[in-house]
């Protein structure tokens, strides 16, 4: 029978990344999700994860490195919040027009300025009809 741990959630979401073993992790740090990306680039770095990790310079270049490494066949995942997926906007679409598997954990933050850190489900509802599967 497994074990029972109790674990933080952006713990449990990077130990879900590697269990899924992607080749591809393209991420830039935005909070809340800062956390997921520190653990993954541990686990690249300590060999527990067989990816390229790809530290990109926006959210913008997160996606477009995704849709490039996911239509070359590699298995590829991404994570953002809030701001970071109103700037993915205009790349997110195009994943599902062609048909990409991307794996992207959305940490759910209010989508407003100049600084709200609330949680709620603004930054999702954005791209609701998009044609990504929630």
């Amino acid at each position: 029978m497994g074990k029972r741990v109790g674990i933080e959630g952006s713990i449990a979401a990077s130990e879900a990344v590697r269990l899924a073993n992607v080749d591809v992790v393209a991420a830039y740090p935005i909070t809340p999700q800062t956390h997921i990306v520190e653990h993954l680039s541990e686990f690249v770095n300590d060999g527990e994860l067989d990816a390229e990790f790809i530290p990109v310079e926006s959210e913008h270049s997160a996606m477009s490195v995704c849709v490039g490494s996911s239509a070359a066949g590699a298995r590829t995942f991404t994570c953002t919040s809030s701001q970071g997926l109103a700037l993915m906007n205009e790349i997110v679409y195009i994943a599902p027009v062609l048909r990409l598997p991307i794996m992207m954990i959305l940490a759910n933050r209010s989508l407003s300025g100049p600084l709200s850190i609330w949680n709620d489900h603004s930054d999702v509802m954005s791209i609701r009809d998009c044609g990504w599967i929630q």
